[in-house]
């Protein structure tokens, strides 16, 4: 039977150094890997945890950044991370508890993708203070 394994969403950025920046300085990302000039632009891996992102300058992508979506990052220590990054990025939605039993915040990133940083509630879904 078919089984997916993992997912590595590639990001059309405007400005690859711009956006290196802020996803290893601001989010704590590390860059495995750059290839400037590949093909008709530039790549860069960025990783954390086991979570991997590829940021392209590649026109293949189309000719601006653009993603209808939102890209969920599961993660622990969501309100020690939030408190490290909420002075440093554009808020979308403050930290809080959701109703279906997760506690979360979402940023834009420079090119205006919408990220949401995520972790599972110990309560079970039941109100805890933020």
């Amino acid at each position: 039977m078919s089984e997916f394994k993992s997912i590595l969403p590639v990001l059309r950025v405007a400005d690859m150094q711009r956006s290196v920046d802020f996803y290893t300085r601001v989010l704590g990302f590390r860059s495995c890997w750059r290839s400037p000039g590949d093909g008709d632009g530039e790549n860069c891996m960025i990783q954390s945890g086991r979570v991997e992102v590829l940021l392209s300058t590649g026109s293949h992508l189309g000719k601006a950044p653009g993603f209808a979506g939102t890209l969920y990052f599961n993660m622990d220590g969501v309100a020690d991370f939030y408190a490290r990054v909420k002075d440093q990025v554009e808020i979308a939605w403050p930290l809080e508890n959701m109703d279906y039993g997760t506690r979360e915040f979402g940023i834009h990133d420079p090119d205006g993708y919408l990220l949401a940083f995520s972790e599972e509630r110990s309560d079970g879904g039941r109100e805890l203070p933020p």
